[in-house]
């Protein structure tokens, strides 16, 4: 009996030291959590940003001060988010704390592949966002487009423009600044005829290159391969080159 005494008062002290340390680890938890949670501006939060490539982080960072002196660290991150990703350039942003006090900002930007020209000027992104002009266009190099829409209510900042052709023809740079690099680099311009045609505008020389309204794809398919050809020499050696025809194209040489 005194053995079976013994045992049970062993049990007993083996569950209280368990159950003293598990409340003492929940005790912890609790008081770290409102530790961080309550922690103050006077604590030094330090905004910490990824790199970026199209605007300055200075730019972002401006966006946020105001939230900064809100005493939750928790609603800083959420509506750091938030404003954030109301900005016309960002794509997607990822924001997150770190002990003890530091808050890392992820930013994917919108690249701008071609301007619309109109007044004032936009930028365009490969999906058709509006990007405005916010001092940073002598940054980039890029083709403008001509002949389109230029009623301001068809690109609004943030959202894709709202104008189908306009969008056609940023799906055909987007395809060539993927599929045919060296072409998206040469272009100077993107233009659209009364009758809906595409021209394309080459930087070097300038080439004309006449696209036409139809099978747009299998157009450019003709025109690698009729560059192909010419190798060493280049397609800015003519004036112009039509492709409008079914599998041919028609050149004309530059007078040297």
């Amino acid at each position: 009996m005194a053995r079976k005494n013994k045992k049970k008062n062993k049990d007993s002290l083996k569950h209280a030291a368990v159950a003293t340390l598990y409340s003492s680890i929940f005790c912890f938890i609790i008081g770290a959590s409102s530790w961080w949670s309550g922690l103050k501006e006077k604590d030094t939060i330090e905004l910490k940003f990824s790199e970026t490539n199209i605007l300055e982080t200075k730019t972002y960072e401006s966006l946020v001060s105001e939230i900064m002196q809100d005493s939750s660290i928790q609603y800083k991150t959420n509506a750091i988010k938030k404003r954030i990703e109301e900005h016309p350039y960002v794509k997607a942003v990822r924001v997150s704390s770190h002990y003890p006090s530091q808050i890392r900002i992820e930013i994917m930007e919108r690249e701008p592949i071609a301007i619309v020209n109109k007044d004032p000027m936009v930028f365009l992104d490969e999906s058709g966002f509006v990007l405005p002009d916010l001092g940073n266009l002598n940054k980039h190099i890029l083709p403008a487009m001509s002949n389109f829409n230029s009623d301001e209510d068809f690109y609004p900042h943030g959202k894709k423009a709202l104008s189908v052709k306009v969008i056609e023809c940023i799906s055909l740079l987007s395809q060539l600044k993927k599929q045919y690099g060296e072409l998206y680099d040469n272009l100077s311009e993107i233009k659209m005829s009364a009758s809906n045609e595409i021209e394309l505008i080459l930087a070097d020389q300038p080439t004309h290159i006449f696209l036409g309204n139809q099978d747009i794809d299998s157009r450019i398919n003709i025109l690698k391969e009729f560059e192909k050809e010419l190798k060493p020499k280049s397609i800015s050696g003519y004036s112009y080159l039509d492709i409008r025809y079914d599998n041919q194209v028609i050149a004309k040489r530059r007078h040297s």
